[in-house]
């Protein structure tokens, strides 16, 4: 695994760097760390916490780089996870200007818009990656992120949760109200989020991760961090579409950069890409590539 980890040496990126290179012994990793200018114009000198972190981990026999660039952290992150095939992306927080923010959204929401490797945002740093919440912003469970996740818990032995809100039905769709009708049940219907739902649960327990389901009814953002202040869980992953030519994803906050700003823990993005992209496809596909797989 390549593992891109960034600091703009503030007090922000502390746990980013605390958690990242405990990730990266666990995985293995090959780290590249990058330091960047907490402000435009400022030199981008890596601090002692960073040169101290790839000290230990080449002491540890793992690979480690540290650059520099003296760029804005957004940009910096951006422009340097293009230029190598990294697997994940590893930040802390990345602040800016209220007028800026209130404009043009969040600095972290940039970042997601523009790097199209898995991003891991650290908030806060937790000691132990022990239970892992895998929510889906669609009806399956997009084999890149079942396979990250899989990865993260069998090297931390966490056990996993994937989470599906059922959504109140606004059309009278059939398969909506099935659903609906047998929402407690989900698992037992042939409906494709029961399908696909077993699907991600079984690839998963071939992994050897002890994996449950978490089912919940309702307004989906609302479900969502409910579900996470009440699970006690140490990190959360979400499946995200791509988005970047929209619009309206510029300026509106999503389920994924509302789950990134309020869980304050650990949240794993994995985008993909809907039928159509030119990735894979929708409800059924997951399942069959699953079985593929595993």
């Amino acid at each position: 695994m390549r593992l891109l980890l960034c600091t703009d040496g503030t007090p922000l990126s502390q746990p980013a760097l605390a958690l990242g290179e405990r990730l990266a012994r666990t995985l293995q990793a090959e780290t590249t760390l990058l330091v960047t200018s907490s402000r435009a114009g400022q030199s981008a000198t890596p601090p002692a916490a960073v040169t101290d972190v790839c000290a230990r981990l080449t002491d540890a026999g793992l690979r480690c780089t540290v650059l520099s660039r003296p760029e804005i952290p957004r940009r910096a992150i951006i422009a340097q996870a293009a230029q190598a095939p990294y697997d994940l992306v590893v930040v802390g927080l990345l602040e800016r200007g209220r007028l800026r923010r209130w404009l043009r959204g969040s600095s972290v929401r940039r970042v997601l818009q523009s790097v199209h490797t898995p991003v891991l945002i650290i908030p806060a740093d937790r000691p132990t990656l022990r239970r892992i919440l895998l929510c889906s912003s669609d009806l399956w469970y997009p084999l890149e992120t079942i396979q990250l996740v899989g990865q993260l818990a069998q090297a931390t032995d966490a056990e996993v949760t994937l989470l599906y809100v059922i959504p109140q039905p606004t059309l009278h769709y059939p398969v909506l109200r099935e659903v609906e009708d047998a929402w407690g049940a989900l698992l037992q219907t042939d409906t494709p989020q029961g399908r696909n739902l077993r699907a991600g649960r079984d690839a998963l327990r071939a992994l050897g991760v002890e994996t449950s389901i978490s089912l919940r009814h309702g307004s989906v953002a609302e479900q969502v961090m409910q579900e996470i202040r009440e699970g006690e869980y140490d990190l959360v992953a979400l499946g995200s579409t791509y988005a970047v030519e929209s619009l309206r994803r510029r300026f509106v906050r999503s389920i994924t950069d509302m789950v990134v700003e309020q869980a304050g823990r650990p949240v794993l993005v994995v985008r993909h890409r809907k039928e159509g992209e030119g990735g894979r496809g929708g409800e059924g596909e997951t399942e069959s590539n699953v079985k593929r797989q595993t």
